[in-house]
């Protein structure tokens, strides 16, 4: 079978797939990723990709539709309306390339509104993939509906998914699953690299992991940990900043505790820290899950706070602003007792779902519905 992924751009919604496409590749399936902005990941990860919105500035176009609604809370309204913009660019070469390569299957990530698109327009059953905590099914038909002249433009018609992929723990999701869902394991992909030796090596002290993931960095949110850098300094732990590489300078001379890197993969850093602070993005808390880790979130905008929200429900950590971050707050998260015991149950729950290699026969099944 032939399948084509499309997933929106940025790494939070082209990562969950990774696995999932790799899991079709190795059981024989042609498969092709449609994306754009981080399409250089694709090839990083193996796969064969297309970048089907070149010289888009999807920054701009974000930063555009956050000043439209600043100070709005991102609910599904804002969320669907944000994506039907960013899907925009991806249609015509999306569709081309459907009407080329004539897929017989197509995955996409739950807010990419190019891949249904795609796929009605050639008349072929379409997947939604999950990213998060909430049901895949409830933000698809929002991105469709703002789309409806797309559809007329293409001759095509708005189709139900044939089925959806939920990566949520099930003690976790929110939402009752619609019909033909196939809850699959978040098996953790963060990219490749070359991990240092300390990254392996037995600790010496208590490590504590921190990360605003690969957007909210970029996006301001760094001059925002200076309150937690203060307070970090006189706890007995080093504090991994895992901040992609930016520019530090504004959080001043860094105490000796705090060690900044570079791009590691999360999963690998995390299997060997005792904690993790972080923002909520969906992949950095399904990897923190993953590894069993007792958590902060300290959510941003997006998704984030939903995530938290799941977070902080199952116990497995507590939802803070980064300003309420004190030494005795930093000191007592890598020893919680609830947190810790929580978040195990979370990641052996996680243990005993279907991988994607397992679920690729349902996935087929779905794909001949049509």
């Amino acid at each position: 079978m032939r399948v084509l992924f499309v997933t929106s751009p940025g790494i939070g919604h082209l990562f969950p797939a990774v696995n999932t496409a790799w899991a079709l590749r190795v059981a024989g399936h042609d498969v092709v990723v449609a994306t754009s902005g981080h399409h250089e990941l694709v090839a990083k990860a193996g796969l064969f990709g297309v970048d089907v919105a070149p010289g888009v500035d999807f920054a701009a176009i974000f930063g555009g539709l956050l000043a439209r609604h600043e100070g709005v809370v991102p609910g599904p309204a804002v969320a669907g309306e944000m994506f039907a913009e960013v899907s925009r660019p991806f249609l015509d070469r999306t569709v081309s390339l459907a009407r080329t390569w004539r897929p017989d299957l197509v995955i996409t990530s739950m807010l990419q509104g190019a891949g249904p698109l795609a796929a009605a327009a050639i008349g072929v059953p379409v997947i939604v993939h999950g990213i998060n905590f909430g049901h895949p099914a409830y933000m698809a038909n929002m991105v469709a509906e703002r789309l409806a002249a797309d559809y007329a433009r293409f001759g095509a018609t708005a189709r139900q998914p044939a089925g959806f992929i939920d990566l949520a723990p099930p003690s976790m999701a929110f939402g009752e699953p619609a019909e033909h869902t196939i809850s699959m394991r978040a098996v953790p992909y963060n990219a490749g690299a070359v991990v240092p030796d300390w990254v392996l090596e037995p600790r010496k002290r208590t490590r504590v992991v921190v990360t605003l993931g690969s957007v909210w960095g970029q996006l301001g949110g760094i001059a925002a940990l200076k309150p937690f850098v203060a307070a970090a300094q006189g706890v007995d732990a080093e504090f991994v900043l895992a901040l992609g590489g930016l520019d530090l300078s504004d959080l001043g001379e860094l105490p000796p505790n705090l060690r900044p890197v570079d791009w590691i993969p999360l999963g690998a850093l995390l299997a060997n820290s005792d904690a993790v602070i972080h923002h909520g993005g969906a992949g950095t808390t399904l990897t923190a899950l993953d590894a069993g880790l007792p958590q902060y979130v300290i959510p941003q905008g997006a998704d984030q706070f939903m995530n938290a929200d799941a977070v902080a429900h199952r116990g497995a950590g507590a939802v803070h602003r980064v300003d309420e971050l004190d030494a005795e707050k930093l000191a007592a998260l890598p020893g919680d007792p609830d947190l810790i015991r929580n978040a195990r149950e979370v990641a052996a729950e996680m243990r005993t779902q279907r991988t994607p290699a397992d679920v690729v026969p349902e996935i087929i099944a779905l794909g001949e519905l049509i």
